[in-house]
């Protein structure tokens, strides 16, 4: 135990004391995080490569091992090689952030040397062979497919770790909380190897976190959140080669929680959006706190809190039956999608829009498209102004709109529009019509709808349908609907195509008048849609 207080007494000072030192040294040689985009939120230049502070403390502290000679020493020895499988891959990732923190690299070449890296880590015997799956029971894997998990989670981790470090101390304090979850898992295990990497790598991040917590005077970088990273990755998999229960599985998720399911709604939101997987965005779950007018420091001891949960829970989930595990995975994922569904993510709004259309709403769409389709068929059969204008009344029971109008006729033939109204009239005609400019004028509102209330209203938009036939125009007829309300439950086309059709060649029917052609194409009028102006 007194070795053990040593190691992360030994990793902590000297964070301490090399991280002020690399600080010093990025801003001597200009080593500095401008801001130049609006993801980032820090205002004034940051030096960026606290990662190397992170890895040299975390060496010296392992190098002092080979100085020590009693029980816990001699228990490592016969884990040198998975030492080296575990230092050698994660230098090089740590070679790699430097790399881009200092040249830049895109997105591909990273993904592609993360592969290769985490390839070597499974060559060198690191590899998930067999887990325990909740209701399942233990899963032995083939060869390819262990390789493809293997490298898939090394590489999952290691940018989940990195998509996290957007705000001051967030991506070093989950890396610590994760640590934290494995050093207890291990000390349960009995597994000195991962004891020793995981105190270690605690006293690591506790003494940078003394700079990177805000205002942060330096910043992890991509050497740091990728090397970090990595390494509770490999360690989590070095675990799960210990375990076959349900703990292989729920453990490791549940450790690094945060970072996980940071990146499954980031990738999650960018497929439904229709953009690119690996394109940076500023909607990360710290940064749609900060848009609450949180502050840094608010932002970061919340998500904190939730580490600790999650780590809380990953604890636990070691003395858990399988059944128990997968039922606690559940209850987990439901309260994060509701936690995430109040975060206003436009992408979890759509598909609970989504949803209630196709679950809720779909009822009442299909009951409206009949509606449409039932007063298109009785304008087929409409002989007079009275029916045709009743079938569309008819319709407009559906209260998807607030109020409609409509002028039909043609101006040129205003006597025979003027018999037709007449002959409407003499027979009782329940709709409102008027003659008006030598055109009929037809309305229909809504229950407690005045006309004053829609015409020249700024809070209601207008949908037009211009009635024309082969032998030329016949009118229009108006929708209005206000702005602010439910969703339209209807497939617009059934107005704008069915409906349209129908009733312009009824309005041609009813009139009577077959004018020569004059050259126009009903199918190029345009069916409008627009605010009602005054």
């Amino acid at each position: 135990m007194k070795t053990y207080f040593a190691l992360f007494l030994i990793a902590t000072v000297s964070a301490l004391i090399i991280t002020p030192l690399i600080r010093r040294l990025c801003q001597r040689f200009k080593l500095l995080d401008v801001p130049q985009d609006g993801r980032r939120v820090h205002k004034s230049a940051i030096p960026r490569l606290g990662g190397i502070a992170i890895f040299a403390s975390f060496i010296l502290s392992l190098s002092v091992l080979p100085l020590v000679s009693n029980l816990l020493t001699d228990s490592l020895r016969p884990h040198t090689s998975e030492i080296f499988s575990i230092l050698i891959p994660s230098t090089l990732v740590l070679l790699l952030g430097v790399y881009d923190d200092l040249r830049g690299t895109n997105a591909v070449v990273k993904f592609v040397a993360l592969g290769l890296i985490a390839s070597l880590f499974y060559a060198m015997g690191g590899r998930i062979e067999v887990l325990g799956i909740p209701f399942v029971g233990a899963v032995q894997f083939h060869p390819a497919i262990g390789f493809f998990i293997t490298v898939f989670w090394l590489v999952g981790i290691s940018n989940a770790f990195n998509l996290i470090d957007g705000i001051d101390g967030l991506a070093p304090g989950a890396a610590l909380f994760s640590s934290l979850v494995i050093l207890v898992v291990s000390l349960a295990g009995e597994n000195p190897l991962m004891v020793v990497v995981a105190l270690v790598l605690c006293g690591s991040l506790t003494g940078f976190l003394r700079y990177n917590f805000n205002p942060a005077s330096i910043f992890l970088g991509d050497s740091g959140s990728l090397f970090v990273g990595f390494l509770l990755a490999s360690l989590s998999v070095l675990g799960a080669q210990k375990a076959t229960t349900a703990v292989a599985v729920i453990t490791p998720i549940l450790a690094f929680g945060l970072p996980v399911v940071d990146t499954g709604m980031t990738m999650a939101r960018r497929l439904i959006s229709g953009r690119p997987l690996f394109q940076g965005d500023g909607e990360h779950i710290h940064h749609m706190l900060l848009a609450r007018g949180w502050s840094q420091r608010r932002v970061v001891m919340i998500l904190y809190a939730v580490c600790a949960v999650f780590g809380l829970l990953a604890a636990l989930s070691t003395k858990t039956s399988s059944p128990v595990t997968g039922l606690v995975l559940f209850v987990i994922a439901v309260a994060v999608i509701i936690a995430v569904g109040h975060l206003r993510y436009h992408e979890v709004d759509e598909l609970r829009a989504g949803m209630k259309r196709t679950v809720g709403d779909r009822r009442v769409r299909v009951a409206n498209n009949i509606r449409v389709r039932r007063a298109s068929l009785a304008l087929t059969k409409a002989r007079s102004l009275n029916e045709m204008f009743e079938a569309v009344g008819n319709m407009l029971e559906f209260e998807e709109f607030a109020y409609a109008n409509a002028q039909i006729g043609q101006v040129s033939h205003a006597a025979a529009n003027e018999r037709a109204f007449t002959q409407a009239r003499k027979r009782g005609s329940r709709e409102e019509l008027e003659f008006v400019n030598g055109r009929i004028a037809w309305s229909w509102a809504g229950e407690g709808i005045s006309v004053e209330d829609v015409i020249g209203s700024s809070d209601h938009w207008c949908f037009r349908l211009p009635l024309a036939t082969a032998n030329g125009e016949w009118g229009w007829m108006n929708l209005y609907r206000p702005l602010v309300g439910p969703p339209l439950l209807l497939d617009m086309n059934y107005l704008a195509s069915l409906l349209q059709t129908e009733l312009s060649e009824a309005a041609e029917r009813i009139l009577g008048v077959q004018p020569k052609h004059s050259g126009f194409d009903k199918l190029s009028l345009p069916v409008t849609a627009g605010k009602v102006a005054g």
